[in-house]
Formats: structure tokens, C-alpha cells, sequence
């Protein structure tokens, strides 16, 4: 099962996107890093550039935390000042000592590292304020920006470090050091450059810009009360406009979900119930299981912007990542809903009335792999909204796999026998089965056991593995035939012809019986239906339950009775039924007996007394006895 898990983690790893820091390395690494290879550095187009820029951009976009989270594989805030530390050190010596080739090897250090550090801190502060800033501060950023690159003089340096011809372990670590230090500088420039050409990528519209919040705020602390109140709520860092608005928002979202949650769902009921038919009963369960997470994701949202407005201009990341959680775990809600609804309406009523193979099952085994994948999926988008290497922790769970695996074999053992149970088909949902000495009716098969309802209202719970290995009984698996089996004992004075008589006249009786079934007479069209669907040269009277057989002998003279078989099968399998028939047909058989002159036998036992055996046993007992 763990497996499984991290399999489907690596497939959805695929779809969700990269942290930023990571994806720029990734830019980094094919589309600027240095290569012998002409061809594929000609094949790194500009459309390639300004697509990987695009995606930067939405990536910061969708995640500004995880671009300044300070622990990232592109640089680390905190370990860059013991670094500049070392390497400046290391020059010093380098240069007392006249090494002027691993003096250069470390500068070119020294530049990678403050390049980095330069890049790290150009778009930590575009993710802290990139909603604030508008196109033409952001263009003055950008240009400015530019303008320090140039004067760096990083070009100026790699084509000196392009020149040195000496070899041995110092020279080529100072090549490693100019080709990352010129793979950095060529992405940051060329970055650069696609800002300055497309400010708009960065601008932020969000609805407190649209309503110009800043004109509206002023509007309203405009007079004379709202100054007098001001003056104490300053303290709080608030004043009557943002209140003001904050309360507009949510009393607006309340009666926006109110709406939504009462009147319109009620008109759309009514419009819905107009007509009764499967489709529009799943539409109605649809709209029921929608409203409240709609209901709260409105209220939340009205909550965000009054927020917003509270703390306007600033605003928290931590707010933010809290209604981005409530908004996709009400989102995964709605999704395993429909989804439920859909899997119930539609595959287990129509498709089950089409097709009576239709194993329930197998939908809740499906139905419940989706919903692990709809819920890993959300939790995915949350790691990578948040900043979370998701990489890092698929591998760490590969890993892990095996020690959960030896860890979960008695689970895993269980999952594979629902499997065995599934493709063996050998019982389903709500069938009547006998395995060992458990004995019921199937109340749900689960992922990791069974659970049966016996006969005398309790419940077991039997493992999975249990059930596909050991010899099972299913009594619902007959489409045609219960049997009803009996003898018959009548007593050993019965006349001999009058016997015979009965047993003709039972067997008749049993042929006549409606509710019996007649060898060669049951329903043909059901079994040229079942003949039809299975293709194998097996027999369809054994694969599908139909017996037909009917038997009536004297078949044994027992002790105290001549005993009459009765073997006959009933078109009914339900129980309460089939006692019904039996019932009927014991009744006819005494009938039968009665008006032949024949009498049920019971077990007795005769004692037969010899007269002159008695009297020579008993008369020594007296020979010796005085008279009286």
C-alpha cells in the first residue's frame, strides 16, 4: 500500500510546479550553463528564454513565500557571510603568497557568491512587494538593477579567466568557478532585460486596487467624527475607514453566501424536482453537497479582504497561506462530493441495473483510489504553495518504502487478498458465505478486511488474507435450484404395493408442483442468456447454480423404518421462501401417506417374551422356599 502511495506521489509530482529557486537553477543549468555542445546550445532558443521567464514569473507570482524562504538550494542567507569570510582569507594568504591562480580562483568565488546573494535579494523583495509596486516603479527597480550589474565587471572577468592555459587541480576549479559565476550573470542580465520589457507580468490587480482603496479610505476619514474617533484608534494602528470597510466586506460576503446557500439553491430545487429521473436526483445531491463549502469559502473570502483592508498597505503572508489552505481543503471537498455523487447515480444504479456483474466493490475500491488521489493532490498543492522541495520528500519516502513495506506486511498481504477476492469474484456485497467457521452475510469488503453479519446479529471482522485462502462457501451463487432433501421413514407392517403406490404418487406431486423445479423444463431463455455470455467449454449448469434434479426412492431399511428419499430442487433461492415450499410439500407427502394406508415411523423398540425360557429361569428361584 505504500508503495502504491509513493508511486502515485511521483506521478503528481510531474504535474505540480517546481519551487522557484529550483526552477531557476533548472533554467540556469539549460538554457545558460557553458556546453561543448554547439547544437544544443543553438537549440536554446529565445522562445525557450521567454517561456522560462513567463514561468518564473507565475511561479513567484503563485508562490512569493517560497521564493524568500531562506533555506533553498540557490543560496542561503545564513551561511553567506561565514563563506565570504573563508574565501576572503584564503585571498589574503593567496596573495601574500604570491599564488596569483588560486588568488583568482577564489575572487571568481567571491563574485558567484555576491551574484547570488545580489539575485537572492532582487526577488525576495519582488515577492515581499510585488502587489504594491506598479509599473513604473517597477521599471526604475529593474533599471537600476541593470545598471549595478554592468558595474561589476563580470564579463570583464570570466574572459580573463578564459585565458589562463595552465592545468592541474587550481586551474580547473577556477574554470568551474568563471562558468558558474558567467552562467549566473548571463541569466540575471538576460532577466533583467525581460522585466524592463514586460513590466506588466509583475503588475498586481487585486480588488482593493480596483475600487482604489486608498481614494475610498480617504473619502470616508474625511470629517470631523471619523478625525475625533481616529485619534484613539490610532493606537491600533486602524481608523474608521478600514473598519468601516472591513464590516462591508463581511456583512457583503455573508448575504452573497446567504443568497447562494438559501434562495438559490431552493429556486434551483424547485426547478430540478420539476421532473423525477436519476440525472436530475444527482444534480440535486450535487447542489446539496456544494452549498456549504461554497457557503464558507464566500465567507472566507470576504474575511481575506477585510483583512486585507485592516492591515492596507501591508499585508501577512501567514493569512494569506491560512485561506489558501481553507480554499482548497473546500474546494477537495466539493471534488470528492461530485465525485461521489457521480460514482453512486451512475455507475452503481444505471450501470448495476444494466449489468448485474457490476461489482459494488469494485466502485468503492475505485471511488476510494480517487479520493487518496484528490487528497494527496491537495496536499501537494499546499507543500509547493508554502515552498515545501516536494523532491525531497518523495525521495525521502522512497527511501522508506521498504522499511514501511516489512513494516506493513500483514496490511499489505490483507490489500492484495482484496485484490485476489476481486479478480476471483468469488463473493460479493451482501451475499450469504461460509469460510471455516465463520458463517453470514457480507456486510462491506474493505481495503484490509471483511466485514460479515452472522446469523445471530453480530458482526466480524474477518482479514482479507483470511478469506482469499481458505475453502469458501457462497450460498447466493445459484441462479436456479435449493435443494430440499429429506427421508422419509414409514413403518416395516406398510403393504409393499401401497408403498410403491406413494412413492409414484410423490414423485408426481413433485412434477406438478409450481414451485419445484422439473429436470429439462426450467427457464430456457435464462439459461440461452447465460450459455450465450460465457464463452468457455465449461458447464453453465455448474458455473451459474441451476440444478434441476428430482429423485424419489425407497432408499433404506433402516432399524425401525423403511425410509423414502426425497431430493428435489426449488425455483426460489430465498430462504423464507423455500421454507414456505418445503413446508408445503411435507404436507402433501403426508396427505399422500395418509390415503394410502402407510404411517410415519418413529424409532421404537420391540421385547419379545419366551414362556418356557421365563419359567426355567425363574422356578429354580422358588425350588427352595419353605411353604406357607
Amino acid at each position: 500500500m505504500k508503495h502504491f502511495f509513493v508511486l502515485m506521489l511521483l506521478g503528481l509530482q510531474l504535474v505540480a510546479a517546481e519551487p522557484f529557486w529550483q526552477q531557476v537553477l533548472s533554467v540556469e543549468a539549460e538554457l545558460y550553463a557553458p556546453r561543448s555542445d554547439t547544437n544544443a546550445s543553438e537549440a536554446a532558443g529565445v522562445d525557450a528564454k521567454l517561456d522560462a521567464f513567463a514561468a518564473l514569473i507565475s511561479a513567484l507570482k503563485a508562490a512569493p513565500y517560497s521564493v524568500e524562504n531562506p533555506v533553498n538550494p540557490f543560496f542561503h542567507p545564513s551561511e553567506a557571510d561565514a563563506q565570504l569570510y573563508r574565501l576572503s582569507a584564503k585571498i589574503r594568504v593567496n596573495r601574500e603568497q604570491g599564488n596569483s591562480l588560486a588568488e583568482t580562483r577564489d575572487r571568481l568565488a567571491v563574485q558567484t557568491l555576491k551574484l547570488q546573494q545580489r539575485i537572492f535579494v532582487f526577488f525576495a523583495s519582488l515577492a515581499a512587494e510585488w502587489t504594491t509596486l506598479d509599473t513604473e516603479a517597477l521599471s526604475a527597480r529593474v533599471r537600476d538593477e541593470i545598471n549595478q550589474l554592468q558595474a561589476i565587471g563580470v564579463e570583464a572577468d570570466v574572459h580573463a579567466a578564459a585565458e589562463v592555459s595552465e592545468e592541474g587541480e587550481i586551474a580547473d576549479a577556477l574554470r568551474q568557478n568563471a562558468a558558474a559565476l558567467q552562467t549566473h550573470y548571463l541569466f540575471y542580465k538576460e532577466l533583467l532585460d525581460y522585466l524592463q520589457l514586460h513590466p506588466q507580468s509583475l503588475q498586481y490587480r487585486s480588488l482593493l486596487q480596483r475600487i482604489k482603496l486608498d481614494s475610498l479610505l480617504a473619502l470616508l476619514n474625511d470629517n470631523a467624527v471619523a478625525a475625533e474617533i481616529n485619534t484613539g484608534l490610532r493606537y491600533v494602528n486602524t481608523d474608521v475607514g478600514r473598519l468601516t470597510l472591513f464590516a462591508a466586506s463581511l456583512l457583503l460576503a455573508w448575504l452573497v453566501a446567504a443568497l447562494l446557500y438559501y434562495r438559490v439553491y431552493r429556486l434551483m430545487q424547485h426547478l430540478i424536482t420539476r421532473k423525477e429521473d436519476l440525472t436530475d436526483e444527482m444534480m440535486l445531491n450535487n447542489i446539496e453537497s456544494i452549498r456549504r463549502p461554497l457557503f464558507i469559502i464566500i465567507l472566507a473570502y470576504g474575511l481575506q479582504v477585510g483583512l486585507e483592508i485592516l492591515q492596507h498597505p501591508s499585508s501577512s503572508q501567514d493569512e494569506s497561506t491560512l485561506f489558501y489552505f481553507v480554499y482548497l481543503a473546500a474546494f477537495s471537498y466539493i471534488v470528492i462530493r461530485l465525485v461521489d455523487n457521480f460514482f453512486y447515480h451512475f455507475l452503481h444504479q444505471r450501470t448495476g441495473l444494466k449489468n448485474r456483474q457490476m461489482r459494488s466493490e469494485l466502485v468503492n475500491l475505485i471511488l476510494s483510489i480517487i479520493k487518496i488521489a484528490i487528497i494527496i493532490t491537495a496536499v501537494l498543492f499546499f507543500l509547493v504553495h508554502i515552498g515545501v522541495n516536494i523532491t525531497g520528500l518523495v525521495a525521502s519516502l522512497g527511501i522508506g518504502g521498504l522499511a514501511v513495506a516489512l513494516a506493513a506486511k500483514d496490511t499489505l498481504s490483507n490489500f492484495f487478498g482484496l485484490l485476489k477476492i476481486l479478480s476471483d469474484n468469488s463473493f460479493s456485497q451482501g451475499d450469504w458465505i461460509q469460510a471455516g467457521d465463520v458463517e453470514g452475510t457480507v456486510v462491506e469488503i474493505g481495503f484490509i478486511s471483511t466485514d460479515i453479519r452472522t446469523f445471530d446479529n453480530a458482526l466480524i471482522t474477518v482479514p482479507n488474507e483470511k478469506l482469499a485462502n481458505v475453502p469458501l462457501k457462497n450460498y447466493n451463487r445459484r441462479k436456479v435450484g435449493r435443494r430440499i432433501k429429506m427421508h422419509i421413514g414409514v413403518t416395516y407392517g406398510s403393504d409393499r404395493a401401497a408403498l410403491a403406490k406413494a412413492i409414484d404418487e410423490i414423485r408426481q406431486m413433485l412434477l406438478e408442483h409450481p414451485d419445484t423445479v422439473v429436470p429439462g423444463e426450467y427457464d430456457t431463455e435464462m439459461y440461452n442468456r447465460l450459455k450465450k455470455r460465457e464463452k468457455r467449454l465449461i458447464s453453465v449448469e455448474d458455473k451459474f447454480g441451476i440444478k434441476t434434479s428430482l429423485m424419489v426412492y425407497l432408499d433404506e431399511l433402516s432399524a425401525s423404518s423403511m425410509d423414502i428419499l426425497i431430493y428435489t430442487f426449488t425455483n426460489t433461492v430465498d430462504w423464507e421462501e423455500w421454507l414456505r415450499i418445503k413446508q408445503e410439500i411435507i404436507f402433501k407427502i403426508w396427505e399422500i401417506l395418509d390415503a394410502n394406508g402407510l404411517a410415519f415411523a418413529f424409532p421404537s423398540q420391540s421385547l419379545y417374551f419366551d414362556q418356557d425360557n421365563i419359567r426355567d429361569s425363574v422356578a429354580p428361584m422358588f425350588k427352595n422356599q419353605p411353604e406357607k
